[in-house]
């Protein structure tokens, strides 16, 4: 064999293992793109799974917060109706001497508590204003029976009587500020009832 023989053979031996290193080479480097454009696509997806999670807290978080402000706000509007509604009762009822219907509003006043503390002797204790109208409806609620008598002392009110047993000392304030602090929560309750019906 000659030398030249040799060489090409050694030439021909050497670019085969250089195509055969290549060539695997070449696998690995596919391999190893494959195997890093799969990590980046699981990576990528990942992310995106992250990002709608964190979205979905985001609107649901903001959605929670808009609910409870406007459950707050629906509060105020509905406390400041009630506020109003027993603004404009206060307001009547300190004027309520004035009104048309208030001489059988005080008959009624004073029936009740003729009939609750019954046909014992009750004092009736009114306002100045009041002594000529309530001594007409003491008048009539005797000849039913009973036994009312006109007091001399005066009261301070904007309507209504305060009525006594004299027997046992037994009272009804049927004033209207009393009876409008009795009322009050009885009316807060049908208000809110009304008002408020649904709130969670």
């Amino acid at each position: 064999m000659s030398v030249e023989t040799i060489i090409k053979r050694i030439r021909e031996e050497a670019e085969a293992e250089i195509r055969t290193i290549r060539a695997e080479e070449a696998c690995d480097v596919g391999a190893i793109r494959d195997q890093a454009a799969q990590k980046a696509e699981d990576a990528y997806n990942h992310r995106l799974a992250e990002g709608r999670r964190e979205i979905r807290q985001l609107i649901a978080s903001q959605e929670s917060r808009t609910r409870i402000e406007a459950k707050r706000k629906v509060r105020e509007v509905r406390e400041e109706i009630l506020r109003q509604c027993f603004d404009e009762v206060s307001l009547y009822l300190k004027t309520i001497r004035t009104k048309p219907e208030y001489p059988a509003f005080l008959q009624a006043m004073i029936t009740e508590s003729a009939k609750n503390l019954g046909p014992s002797d009750v004092i009736i204790k009114v306002h100045p204003d009041d002594r000529r109208l309530v001594a007409d409806i003491i008048s009539r609620i005797n000849k039913e029976g009973f036994s009312l008598i006109l007091s001399e002392e005066p009261i301070d009110t904007s309507g209504g009587v305060i009525c006594e047993r004299i027997s046992d000392r037994v009272v009804i304030d049927n004033t209207v500020e009393v009876r409008f602090v009795r009322l009050e929560r009885e009316m807060i309750v049908a208000a809110s009832r009304i008002l408020f019906h649904g709130e969670g």
